[in-house]
C-alpha cells in the first residue's frame, strides 16, 4: 500500500505542478501584454485562487501526518469557499462593464465566510467531512451545502459569461458556445468528481480531484479568446497593433527615456535637420529631446528629403506615469496645398486688383464717353438753333414791316427756349420726344420746315426708301443731316439744302448737298467729328468734300437696319 500511496501522491504532484506552472505562464503572459483595470483585476483574483487551491493540493499530498494535511485543506478550501462570488464578479464586470455593488457582493460574501469556518471547524463537528485521515477522506452533509453554493454561483456567471458572448459575437455563434462551454468546464468536472460520475461516463476513476487541472484547461480556452476576440478591452496588444498600423509617428518617452514607439516613427525620424534623433532606436535608450516634453508643444519641422514634418508633444502625469506622448504627422501635402493655396489666392487678389482698375478705367470711359456725348449733342443743338435765331433775327433786322418783324422775334425766342430745353433734358435719345412716333421722312420735313423759316431752303427726297429703319438709325440720320445743314448755312452761306435718302442694294445712303460756296480744304471740327462718330457707331462710312463748280456734299453709307415690327 505504502507504494501505491507514493505511486499516486507522485502522478498528483506531477500533474498539479505541470497545471500550476501552466496557469503561471498564461497570466503572466496576460499580464505584461494588458493594461490594469476592473475585468483584468477580478481576473487575477480567480487566478490566485485556482493557484491557491493546486499548491494547496500539491502541499496536502507530501503532509507528513493527519494534523498537517487538515491544515492545507483548510488553505485549500480558503480559496474553494470564496471561489464563487469571485467568479460571480468577474462575469458580472464582463457582462455590465461595472463592478457589482455592494449589496449584492456582502452575503456571497458572508456565506462563503461562513462555510470556510464549517471547514475549519470539521474536527469539532465533522459535519464538512464525516472521515478524515492521513489515508483518505469521505464528505458530510455540509459539503454538499458549500458545493451546491458554489455550482449556483457558477451557474450564474456562466449565465452572465454566455449573455455577454451572443450578444458580442451574434455572428459568430459557433465561437460563442465553444466559450460559453470553457467557462463551464471546472463546475462540470468538479460535479462528475464528487457525484462518482467519472467511471460511468469515461469507465475509470481518477485518483486525485481534476477540478484545478479542468479549470487550467478553461484558462488557455479563456485566454485564446481574450487576445482572439479582445474580450480585454484595453490589451495593450490591441494597443499596439492599432498604433503600428496608423500613419502618423508614435513616441512615448518616460523623462528621458523611450518607453514605446511605432514602425511609422522609425522611418520618419531618420533625415530630420533640426532634431538629431538617434538613428538607431531601442525602447529603454536615453533620448535628449530638444523641447520640454513637461510642456505642450506644437511645431513644424523639415527633413533632408523636404518632407514638412508637425511635431506634437503632449506631457501626461499620473501616478504611474510621467511622461510625454509624441506625434509625428507628415504634413507635405497639406503644406503643398496651401502653398498652392495661397499663390491661387495671391493670383486672384492681382487679377481683382486688375479687374477693379479696369472697371474704374471703363468707369472713366463711360464718364467721358458720357461727357462727349453731351457735348456733341450740346454741340448740335446749339448750333443749329443759334444759326436758325441769327437767321431769324437777320430777317427781322431787315424787315420794313414791324408785325413781321416781331413775328420773327417770336420765332427766335421759342428755338431758344427749346435748345434750353432740350439741353436740360437727361435723355438725348429723345425717347420721349413725340417726334420719335414719326417716319424718318416726317422727322426730316419737319427740320426742313424749321430752316425753311429763316433765309435757306431745304429739300427732301426719301422716295426711295423701301422700309421703315430702325429707330437708332433713324436717329443718327436725322442728327447728320441737322448738322449739315447748320454747317452749309453756318460756314458755305448756302441758300439752298437738298437731303436725299434712299436705299441701295443691302445698304441706305444719304447726301446732303448744299449750294454754298464750298471750300479746297478743311479741318474737321467738333461737328465734322461727331458725325463720323455717329456713322461708325453703325459701321458705315462718311465722306465730305467740296463740288466741282460750288457747294458742299456729305455722303454717308450706312448698312440698312430695318425695323422688322414695321415691316410685317
Amino acid at each position: 500500500m505504502a507504494e501505491t500511496f507514493v505511486f499516486e501522491s507522485y502522478y498528483i504532484a506531477l500533474y498539479h505542478i505541470f497545471s500550476l506552472f501552466l496557469l503561471v505562464f498564461i497570466n503572466a503572459y496576460i499580464y505584461l501584454r494588458t493594461i490594469k483595470g476592473h475585468l483584468i483585476h477580478s481576473f487575477y483574483v480567480l487566478q490566485a485562487i485556482l493557484a491557491l487551491w493546486i499548491i494547496s493540493k500539491i502541499l496536502k499530498t507530501f503532509a507528513p501526518d493527519a494534523d498537517v494535511k487538515f491544515l492545507f485543506v483548510a488553505c485549500q478550501y480558503a480559496g474553494v469557499c470564496f471561489i464563487g462570488p469571485a467568479f460571480i464578479s468577474f462575469s458580472y464586470i464582463f457582462a455590465y462593464g461595472s463592478k457589482p455593488s455592494r449589496k449584492l457582493m456582502t452575503p456571497l460574501l458572508a456565506i462563503s465566510a461562513f462555510l470556510f469556518i464549517i471547514v475549519v471547524t470539521n474536527p469539532l463537528h465533522y459535519l464538512f467531512y464525516s472521515h478524515f485521515d492521513f489515508w483518505g477522506d469521505s464528505f458530510g452533509p455540509l459539503f454538499y451545502l458549500q458545493q451546491g453554493y458554489n455550482y449556483m454561483l457558477f451557474a450564474a456567471g456562466v449565465v452572465l459569461c454566455a449573455k455577454k458572448f451572443f450578444s458580442e459575437y451574434a455572428e459568430k455563434r459557433v465561437q460563442a458556445v465553444l466559450l460559453a462551454i470553457a467557462a463551464a468546464v471546472p463546475m462540470f468536472a468538479n460535479i462528475i468528481y464528487v457525484f462518482g460520475y467519472f467511471k460511468k461516463i469515461f469507465g475509470f476513476s481518477p485518483p486525485f480531484d481534476i477540478t484545478p487541472m479542468s479549470a487550467s484547461a478553461s484558462l488557455i480556452i479563456f485566454a485564446l479568446a481574450a487576445f482572439k476576440f479582445q474580450l480585454f478591452d484595453n490589451l495593450k496588444i490591441a494597443r499596439k497593433t492599432a498604433l503600428s498600423n496608423i500613419p502618423e509617428g508614435i513616441l512615448i518617452v518616460a523623462r528621458d527615456k523611450i518607453i514605446w514607439f511605432n514602425e511609422t516613427f522609425k522611418k520618419m525620424v531618420v533625415h530630420f535637420e533640426n532634431i538629431n534623433f538617434p538613428t538607431r532606436l531601442e525602447i529603454g535608450m536615453r533620448i535628449f529631446l530638444p523641447f520640454d516634453i513637461r510642456l505642450e508643444n506644437d511645431f513644424m519641422c523639415t527633413t533632408q528629403a523636404n518632407r514638412s514634418i508637425r511635431v506634437i508633444c503632449r506631457p501626461v502625469c499620473s501616478k504611474s506615469f510621467n511622461g510625454a506622448f509624441i506625434r509625428l504627422i507628415d504634413v507635405t501635402e497639406k503644406q503643398q496645398m496651401l502653398m498652392q493655396l495661397q499663390q491661387k489666392n495671391e493670383a486672384l487678389q492681382y487679377f481683382n486688383t486688375k479687374l477693379t482698375r479696369q472697371a474704374e478705367l471703363k468707369r472713366k470711359l463711360v464718364v467721358a464717353r458720357t461727357h462727349n456725348f453731351i457735348a456733341q449733342e450740346a454741340h448740335d443743338i446749339l448750333g443749329h438753333s443759334i444759326m436758325l435765331v441769327i437767321s431769324l433775327l437777320e430777317i427781322a433786322r431787315m424787315s420794313s414791316d414791324i408785325e413781321t418783324a416781331q413775328e420773327y422775334l417770336e420765332k427766335a425766342v421759342k428755338i431758344l427756349c427749346k435748345c434750353m430745353d432740350e439741353i436740360s433734358a437727361s435723355d438725348f435719345a429723345q425717347s420721349s420726344n413725340p417726334i420719335e412716333t414719326q417716319s424718318i421722312e416726317d422727322k426730316l420735313n419737319k427740320l426742313a420746315g424749321e430752316f425753311n423759316s429763316s433765309m435757306i431752303t431745304v429739300e427732301i427726297n426719301c422716295s426711295n426708301l423701301k422700309h421703315k429703319l430702325k429707330r437708332q438709325l433713324e436717329d443718327a440720320i436725322f442728327k447728320l443731316c441737322r448738322e449739315g445743314i447748320t454747317n452749309a448755312l453756318r460756314h458755305g452761306n448756302s441758300s439752298r439744302v437738298d437731303i436725299i435718302l434712299r436705299s441701295k442694294n443691302k445698304s441706305v445712303e444719304l447726301f446732303i448737298i448744299d449750294n454754298g460756296k464750298g471750300c479746297g480744304c478743311f479741318e474737321k471740327g467738333m461737328g465734322i467729328k461727331g458725325m463720323e462718330h455717329r456713322v461708325s457707331m453703325f459701321d458705315g462710312s462718311i465722306n465730305c468734300y467740296a463740288l466741282d463748280i460750288q457747294g458742299f456734299c456729305v455722303h454717308a453709307v450706312f448698312p440698312a437696319i430695318y425695323d422688322n415690327y414695321n415691316n410685317h
